[in-house]
C-alpha cells in the first residue's frame, strides 16, 4: 500500500504541544489561541520543523520560545525553513552573548533579516573577489594597481577603490560582471589618459574644473564626457569587456544633435582628455538636459589623484635619473673604444613610442634594449605625462628641478624617501575608523644588529645539552622521514582504499582506474621562513634572554633540516621611525657572526607590527618556496605611544596579517602574553597562534611548535 503524507496536526495537538514545551510563559500570557492557530496554515513538515526547534528553544528560555512560534509562520512564508533556521540561530546567539532583551529585539527583525537572507544569494563581496579582480587588473596593461575598499568607486592612479559589496542585480553573476565593469572603467582612467597632463608643469584636471563657477557640475559634466570616451577606448581595446558592459547596461540613445556631435568626436581613435575638457566647456554653458550617468562610471576624486600623481612623478623622476646613468655606465662597459658611446657628457637621449604604445630609448638616434625596470619605469611616466621632459633625460646635471640635500630641500616623509635614508620604506597603514588606508604612513628602515662576540652560545648550549642532542635527533628523523604517496600506477604496496574505489567504480559501470598502489618517497621539504623577533622595550630582562636562547636552538635545528630561513628583530617610535634588525637573512650562511647578532639582540622602544609584518611579507614572497611561513615571536599586543595602542593598533595589524594570507603567505604567533587569547584569535585565527605560560619554557617549545608547524 503506497505510503501517504501524514496530514497537518489539529489545533488540539499543537496546542497540546505548547502547552509542554511554553508552559511558564502561556499560563501567564495566552488568553486565546493565538499560537495554536497560527501554526495550522503550515503544512506538516514546516509545523513539525517549528515544533521541534519550540522544544530547543524553551530548553534555554521559554519566553524566546514562544516569540518563535508568535513569529515562525511569517519567516516560514517570507524565507523558508533554511533562511528561518538562520534568523533563529542569529536569535539565539545574540540571548546567549547578551540576554533576554536584545534577543527579543533580533527575532522582532523579522523582515530586515528576511531582505539580507534574500540578497545573500545574489551579493557579490569584495573580500571574496578581491584577489581575482587583483589578477584580473595585472592582466590588463599599464602600472601595478591595487585593488582596496571604499565607500565609492574611485581611483588615485594607484589603488582602485571599489564598494563592499554588490546587490544591484537579482543574478550572482551579473553582480560580478558589474564588479569587473566598474574596476575597467576605474582601470581605463588610468591607462587612457584622464589625468594625463602635457608636462609637469600643466595644471590639473582639479584646476581646470575649478575655474567654473559651479565646479561641482562642471565634475560632474566632464566625468559623464570622459566615460563617452573611454567606453570607445575600451570597445576597441577589449571588445570582449566591452560585450559584457552592454549587457548590463545598453548605450543609450542621444537624441540632442549636439550632443550627439560631441559625442561622436569623443568616440574617434585620436580623442583624448583634452576633447573632453573642450566639450565640457562648450555644453556647460547650454542649458539642455544631458544624458543619465552611467552607473558604472563611479565618482572622480580628483585632489586624490592630483597628489597620488605628483608623488610619483618626483619618486619616476629620481629613479629615472638613477636609471639612465647604470644603463649609460652599463653601455660604455660593452662598447669597444672606436665605438660613439664614450663620454657620457656628449650622447644624446630620446624617448620614442613603437606602433603599439611601448615606450623605447635612443641614444644618437639608434635604438637600445631597456631593461625591464626601465622600460616600466618609462611606461609609468608616460601614463602621468605626455612626453617626457627633455631635462629629465639630460645626462649633463642641468636638471635643477630635482631635489638634492645640498639644493636645502627635502620631501616629506610622509609622501616619499628622503635623500639621505637611501634605506627606508614606506608603507600604507589600515585606519579601521576611517576604512581605508593612510598612503604612505609609516617609514620603515633596515639596520644591522650590532654583534657581540661573548660566550652567550657556548653558555647557552651547555644549559641546554641535554635538550640540543634531543632536538637534534628529531629533526634528522624528520629529515629523512619517508612519505607513503597514494594511488600510483606502479608501487611498493596494493593501495587498499584505492583498490575499494575501483572496484565500486566498476559495479557502477565506470571505467576501472589503474592506480591501485602505493608508493614509499623520501619527502622533500621545500619551505621558506621568517621570524619575526620583538625586540621592544617590554622584552628587557628574562624575556630577551629567552628569546635569544630560544633563536640559538631554532638554528641548530633548521640547519640540519636546510630549511630556508630569516630572523629579523623589530622595534621602532611612531610611525616615522619604523626599524627591523637584521639578524639573518636567506642569503647569509649560520656562523659565528649570525651567533654574536643574536647575542646582541638588546630591547629597543616599541611594537608597531602592521609595517614590519608588510615588509618582511615583501621579502619573504621573493623567495621561491611552496610554502612560506611568517613566524611572530612577541611578548605582547601592538603598541606604540602615538596611539597605535589598542584597537587602532590590533586593526591595523589584523588587516596587515589578512593581506599576507592573501599573498599566499602562513602567518603564526608564539607569546608568552597571558592575556594574547583577548587578542591574537582576531589577529591570527584559533589555530595560528599559541600561548607559552612561562618565558623559561619558550627556548624548550619554540623548536618543537616549528617542527609541528612545518610538517
Amino acid at each position: 500500500m503506497d505510503s501517504k503524507i501524514p496530514p497537518p496536526l489539529t489545533a488540539t495537538q499543537i496546542g497540546a504541544l505548547l502547552d509542554t514545551y511554553l508552559e511558564p510563559v502561556l499560563s501567564t500570557r495566552r488568553t486565546s489561541e493565538e499560537p495554536t492557530r497560527g501554526l495550522l496554515p503550515l503544512g506538516h513538515s514546516d509545523q513539525v520543523f517549528c515544533l521541534d526547534w519550540t522544544n530547543i528553544i524553551s530548553k534555554s528560555n521559554a519566553e524566546m520560545a514562544f516569540q518563535f512560534v508568535s513569529k515562525a509562520p511569517l519567516a516560514i512564508k517570507l524565507m523558508g525553513a533554511e533562511g528561518t533556521r538562520q534568523w533563529l540561530l542569529e536569535a539565539m546567539d545574540v540571548y546567549d552573548r547578551e540576554g533576554l532583551y536584545p534577543g527579543s529585539s533580533t527575532l522582532g527583525r523579522i523582515e530586515e533579516f528576511a531582505r539580507e537572507y534574500r540578497l545573500n544569494n545574489i551579493t557579490v563581496r569584495l573580500e571574496d573577489v578581491r584577489h581575482i579582480l587583483e589578477i584580473f587588473v595585472r592582466g590588463l596593461s599599464g602600472r601595478e594597481l591595487t585593488i582596496q575598499p571604499g565607500p565609492r568607486a574611485f581611483t588615485d592612479t594607484q589603488n582602485l577603490y571599489l564598494p563592499g559589496k554588490v546587490n544591484r542585480f537579482n543574478e550572482y553573476q551579473l553582480n560580478y560582471t558589474f564588479y569587473k565593469t566598474l574596476t575597467v572603467h576605474l582601470w581605463a582612467q588610468t591607462w587612457f589618459g584622464t589625468f594625463r597632463r602635457p608636462s609637469p608643469d600643466s595644471p590639473h584636471l582639479h584646476e581646470i574644473l575649478s575655474e567654473y563657477e559651479d565646479n561641482g557640475r562642471a565634475l560632474r559634466l566632464f566625468h559623464l564626457l570622459e566615460t563617452f570616451r573611454l567606453n570607445a577606448c575600451i570597445e576597441r581595446e577589449l571588445p570582449g569587456l566591452a560585450r559584457e558592459q552592454h549587457g548590463l547596461y545598453p548605450t543609450p540613445k542621444i537624441h540632442d544633435a549636439t550632443w550627439q556631435a560631441t559625442v561622436q568626436r569623443l568616440q574617434q581613435k585620436d580623442a583624448a582628455v583634452i576633447d573632453s575638457l573642450n566639450a565640457t566647456s562648450k555644453l556647460y554653458m547650454l542649458q539642455q538636459p544631458w544624458p543619465d550617468p552611467f552607473p558604472y562610471q563611479g565618482e572622480m576624486s580628483l585632489e586624490s589623484a592630483r597628489d597620488a600623481v605628483e608623488n610619483r612623478l618626483e619618486s619616476d623622476r629620481t629613479m629615472l635619473k638613477k636609471s639612465l646613468s647604470d644603463l649609460i655606465e652599463s653601455l660604455l662597459n660593452q662598447s669597444q673604444p672606436d665605438e660613439v658611446l664614450q663620454d657620457t657628457d656628449t650622447h644624446e637621449l630620446q624617448t620614442v613610442m613603437d606602433e603599439f604604445g611601448d615606450p623605447g630609448l635612443t641614444v644618437d638616434g639608434e635604438s637600445i634594449p631597456l631593461p625591464d625596470d626601465l622600460e616600466q619605469l618609462l611606461s609609468s611616466i608616460h601614463q602621468d605625462l605626455d612626453s617626457i621632459p627633455p631635462e629629465w633625460l639630460d645626462m649633463n646635471g642641468n636638471d635643477q628641478h630635482v631635489d638634492s640635500p645640498e639644493s636645502g630641500e627635502s620631501m616629506s616623509l610622509d609622501t616619499a624617501i628622503t635623500p639621505d635614508r637611501e634605506n627606508a620604506f614606506l608603507y600604507d597603514e589600515w585606519d579601521f575608523r576611517r576604512q581605508c588606508y593612510r598612503k604612505n604612513w609609516c617609514v620603515l628602515t633596515e639596520h644591522e644588529v650590532n654583534a657581540v662576540y661573548d660566550d652567550f652560545t657556548a653558555t647557552t648550549m651547555e644549559k641546554y645539552h641535554h635538550l640540543v642532542s634531543d632536538i637534534k635527533r628529531h629533526f634528522e628523523a624528520l629529515r629523512g622521514e619517508n612519505k607513503s604517496l597514494k594511488a600510483q600506477s606502479f608501487g611498493d604496496e596494493i593501495d587498499l582504499d584505492a583498490v575499494i574505489t575501483a572496484r565500486s567504480d566498476m559495479l557502477t559501470g565506470v571505467e576501472m582506474s589503474d592506480r591501485l598502489y602505493s608508493l614509499m618517497r623520501k619527502q622533500e621539504r621545500n619551505l621558506a621562513v621568517v621570524f619575526m623577533v620583538d625586540m621592544s622595550g617590554s622584552t628587557k630582562g628574562w624575556i630577551n634572554d629567552a628569546e635569544r636562547e630560544s633563536l640559538l636552538l631554532l638554528c641548530q635545528a633548521l640547519e640540519i633540516l636546510g630549511d630556508q630561513y630569516a630572523i629579523f628583530g623589530f622595534s621602532g617610535m611612531t610611525r616615522n621611525r619604523c626599524e627591523i634588525y637584521r639578524i639573518k637573512t636567506f642569503d647569509e650562511q649560520y656562523s659565528r657572526e649570525i651567533e654574536a647578532r643574536i647575542s646582541g639582540l638588546r630591547p629597543q622602544d616599541y611594537t608597531r607590527m602592521g609595517v614590519v609584518i608588510r615588509h618582511l611579507s615583501n621579502i619573504l614572497n621573493a623567495i621561491e618556496a611552496r610554502t612560506r611561513v611568517l613566524i611572530t615571536l612577541s611578548d605582547g599586543k601592538p603598541d606604540d605611544y602615538d596611539g597605535y595602542r589598542g584597537e587602532y593598533g590590533i586593526e591595523d595589524t589584523r588587516q596587515a596579517l589578512f593581506e599576507v594570507r592573501h599573498r599566499g603567505i602562513h602567518p603564526f604567533c608564539i607569546t608568552i602574553d597571558k592575556n594574547a587569547v583577548e587578542y591574537l584569535p582576531r589577529l591570527y585565527g584559533p589555530a595560528s597562534y599559541v600561548v607559552i605560560d612561562e618565558v623559561r619554557k619558550l627556548p624548550l617549545k619554540v623548536a618543537d611548535i616549528y617542527r609541528k608547524l612545518t610538517t
